[in-house]
């Protein structure tokens, strides 16, 4: 009569020395994939907003080329209507926003970026309409959560008081003017993209 114990031991010793180590890689990749998460979401989404904008991309033997604009690009827009400012109103509000604002007003510029991970380099700052800078004391600027929820402080008049930052993704910036009298004022703009076929190329660290 045979050890009916003895063959059922060396089965399930069997099927535990098979199974044990594809269990350790089952283990291992979720717990991988619950670690990296974050940054496979945040891959994922970075891929996506460069295929929106048209910018290349390129993994091992695949590359999608970038789009490109053409010179015989169509950029006539003739889909509107003309109409007066009767009264006078679109113009007086034109006239409040330089008032509140002292006429300083927060442009950028914007380059292909050579950093991993992002697509376009800024350099935000102010300029005046018919006005200057002396007024101006600080500019406090933010430019949301992935930024860390930080607001950046310059006082460096010389500049613009500008600021570099990076991004993947167009943003809205707000920048907080601090006046010379112990006013303030806040300008919104956003930091788009539109632009991004005529960027410039930042320079590289060598040059």
């Amino acid at each position: 009569m045979k050890d009916t114990t003895n063959i059922a031991g060396q089965f399930i010793g069997f099927q535990l020395d098979k199974l044990f180590p594809d269990l350790l890689w089952i283990v291992f990749w979720l717990l991988l994939f619950f670690w990296a998460k974050d940054i496979i979401k945040t891959a994922i989404s970075t891929l996506l907003i460069r295929l929106k904008h048209g910018a290349g991309v390129k993994i091992g033997s695949f590359e999608l080329q970038d789009l490109k604009v053409t010179a015989g690009s169509e950029n006539q827009n003739t889909h509107f209507q003309v109409t007066n400012d009767n009264g006078g109103q679109r113009e007086k509000e034109r006239a409040g926003f330089y008032k509140t604002k002292r006429r300083v007003m927060l442009v950028h510029k914007m380059f292909k970026s050579q950093k991993d991970g992002q697509l376009y380099d800024f350099l935000i700052y102010l300029v005046p309409h018919k006005s200057n800078l002396i007024q101006v004391v600080s500019v406090d600027y933010y430019f949301g959560t992935y930024w860390g929820s930080k607001v950046f402080t310059t006082a460096d008049r010389s500049n613009g008081f500008a600021i570099a930052t990076s991004a993947y993704g167009p943003f809205l910036c707000s920048a907080k003017i601090n006046f010379n009298d112990g006013e303030s004022e806040t300008i919104f703009r956003y930091i788009d993209f539109e632009m991004g076929d005529v960027a410039a190329m930042t320079k590289g660290k060598n040059e």
